[in-house]
This record gives C-alpha cells, structure tokens and sequence, in this order.
C-alpha cells in the first residue's frame, strides 16, 4: 500500500497534476479573457454532467477536442490529467453497472448487466471525463493570478463586497500554486525516510500506519512552515488587503471573447434542448 503510495506521488502528483499547472504559449485559449474562460468552461464542465443521450455525447466530445487544439498543447497534458482520476471513472462506470433494470446483456452466476445500466454507465463516465478535460483546458492556459483576479471580478458582479471578493481569491491563488509545490515536498520526505531506512514494504498494519505517519507528519509541518513564511513575507511588502491595490495587467474584451462566449451558449442550448 505505501509503495502504491510512493509511487503515487511520483507519478500522479508529480507528472499528471494539471491543476496549478499553467503552460505558458500564445494560442486561442491562452488569448481568451480569463473571465470569459472561467464562466464558459466552468458552467459547461457544469452542463456536461446533464447530457443523457448519444447526441449530447458527440457534440460535447467534437466541443470538448475543438478546445483542446485551440489552446495549441499536445494531447500529453490532458491524457496526464486524465491518469490522475482513472479509477474514479471507473469506479463510477462499474457502480452504474448494477444500477438499471432493462434487457440483460451479459450474465454470470449472480451478476447481471442490461443494455440501460450499460448505457447509463456510459454516460456517467463521458459526464465525468467531459466536466474534468473542461477544467483542465481552463487551468492549462490560464494563469493561477489570473484566475485570481477573474474570481474577483465575477463576484463584484454578483454584489459580493470587495473585501471578501478580493481575500477568497487570493486564497484560491495560494491553494491552487501550492498544490505543486506540496506534491514536490512530499516526493522530497518520501525519499528522505527512505534514505534513513523506513520500510514501505511492511505488510502489518501497524507499520504501513507507522509509514503513512512518517509522510503526513513532516508534510502538514512544512506545509504550516511554508504558510507562515508566506504570510511574513507579504506582510513585509505591505500587503494589506484589497484597499490601494492595483493590477500589472488588466483584462480587455475581444472579439475573439464574443466568439467564444456565442459557442458556448450555442453547445449549453443545444444539451439543453436534446
């Protein structure tokens, strides 16, 4: 268990972590305004999950590609994102399995799938993989300070006071840059408890808890470590808050935004309607 653990954070964290990660190059998406992007994506990742027949399956895939190459990545970074999740998909498609009465297609001792529970299964896991291929097209080409500031702007829109605007997201600027940056540290403890001997190979109980613990403990200490130096370190740059800040670079509307937000109606309407 705390070797499928090790090889977790190496693998999943470290590599197939798509949220936090923003790869910088000039594209469509990258070009959008991140306003745009986070109401149209959000809120469709949003509408994915009520698509129910074959025809919302293909147009929200054909969608769902068009924006995955205007944002000008290879397809390595979504097909990362996606092995980070794998057996939350199928966890869910296997639950739907046994979920629906219908047509038997398959049966074995005491298990039976019909052609509806099959069905159903399959949307569930397209429902899944459509809301998380969204996100990720957003976090992917939208800084983790621009999101910060688009937040803040939608919920001035919303008559939400400035303040509380303005400290909830820089909270999720903090969280969403430090979810790397903690997925390195606990590569780094896991190495060094490795290297002063602990077993990850032990089958008892007791030592995998022994072992979990010797990763958890110094992890949530340097995580209280790294806040504390952070919030020092803004304090000593007079960081106080939103009163007197202003922004390096501020969001323009483009053509290009009044296209985008035109698709994403158009695709919301028609999973509506069908």
């Amino acid at each position: 268990m705390l070797i499928y653990f090790r090889k977790a954070v190496d693998k999943v964290f470290l590599d197939n972590v798509a949220l936090g990660r923003y790869v910088e190059k000039r594209s469509f998406m990258h070009n959008l305004d991140p306003r745009v992007k986070l109401l149209g994506l959000f809120v469709l990742a949003g509408f994915a999950f009520s698509i129910n027949s074959v025809f919302d399956i293909i147009s929200m895939s054909v969608y769902t590609v068009i924006l995955m190459m205007l944002s000008g990545l290879s397809l390595k970074y979504y097909l990362k994102s996606m092995k980070s999740i794998w057996f939350l998909v199928l966890f869910a498609f296997v639950m739907q399995l046994f979920s629906y009465e219908g047509t038997p297609v398959f049966s074995f001792w005491f298990i039976t799938i019909t052609d509806k529970a099959l069905f159903n299964s399959m949307v569930v896991t397209f429902r899944l993989l459509f809301a998380i291929l969204i996100s990720t097209v957003l976090t992917l080409t939208t800084s983790p300070t621009s999101l910060a500031h688009t937040m803040e702007d939608i919920l001035k829109w919303f008559f939400v006071p400035k303040s509380f605007a303005h400290e909830l997201s820089m909270v999720m600027t903090i969280a969403i840059r430090f979810i790397p940056v903690m997925a390195n540290e606990a590569d780094r403890i896991i190495k060094a408890q490795m290297s002063r001997g602990a077993n990850f190979d032990d089958r008892k109980i007791s030592g995998k808890i022994k072992g979990i613990v010797s990763i958890i403990i110094p992890l949530l200490i340097s995580a209280m470590r790294r806040a504390d130096d952070l919030s020092i370190a803004m304090e000593a740059r007079g960081y106080h808050g939103w009163e007197g800040r202003t922004r390096f670079k501020v969001f323009s509307w483009k053509l290009s935004d009044t296209f985008f937000l035109f698709t994403f109606i158009a695709i919301s309407v028609l999973i509506t309607i069908y």
